[in-house]
């Protein structure tokens, strides 16, 4: 009995995520929820405790899935960077279509919350430090495995891989552009490994 509530408990969870990314926390209603999770909202609150215990829980949901894509794509792949390329093709050409919206959902969160002290803000910035750590260690091991120069710090690679996939994601939000996506991100990779 308790795997079967510990399922449903990650499928709403799960679809909670897509609807909070799709719309942002502020602009999904209580009713949105409702329909979205086919849960009462007493019973949201029961499982929660609140709407934004719901949406810690998405958003962490949704940070773990973007690293389980790219260490799916590391025990499939040869080498750190060609996992890497391989997840930012996923998330910027094949994905699209299929999900909720072309912006990470932790950038949208980092920038929807004002209040920088928020607790909201805080998780969502602290899944970004997270994420980022996580990348400093994929690109210590791609400096070690020499695919990497090493002539700036794996964190720089890891900050420049993010500033450039948020920038791809966005910039492909555009119509019309999807040809471009393919030599884009080939270019990201042969700037990073000129670095």
């Amino acid at each position: 009995m308790a795997n079967k509530v510990k399922f449903e408990r990650e499928q709403v969870v799960r679809a909670a995520s897509q609807l909070f990314w799709e719309k942002g926390f502020h602009a999904t209603s209580t009713r949105d929820l409702q329909d979205a999770i086919n849960m009462r909202p007493g019973s949201i609150y029961a499982a929660f405790s609140s709407k934004e215990g719901l949406y810690c829980e998405a958003i962490k949901n949704y940070a773990k899935q973007m690293q389980s894509l790219i260490d799916e794509r590391l025990a499939s792949c040869s080498s750190i960077l060609g996992a890497l390329q391989d997840f930012v093709e996923y998330v910027v050409i094949s994905s699209k279509g299929h999900t909720p919206s072309a912006i990470c959902m932790l950038v949208k969160a980092n920038n929807e919350f004002i209040e920088k002290d928020s607790y909201l803000y805080q998780i969502s910035a602290e899944l970004m430090i997270n994420f980022e750590h996580y990348l400093t260690e994929l690109f210590t091991l791609a400096v070690a495995d020499k695919e990497l120069s090493g002539n700036i710090s794996p964190v720089e690679y890891a900050r420049f891989f993010q500033v450039q996939l948020t920038g791809l994601r966005s910039y492909f939000n555009r119509p019309n552009v999807e040809k471009l996506a393919k030599p884009m991100i080939e270019n990201m990779f042969s700037l990073m490994k000129s670095l």
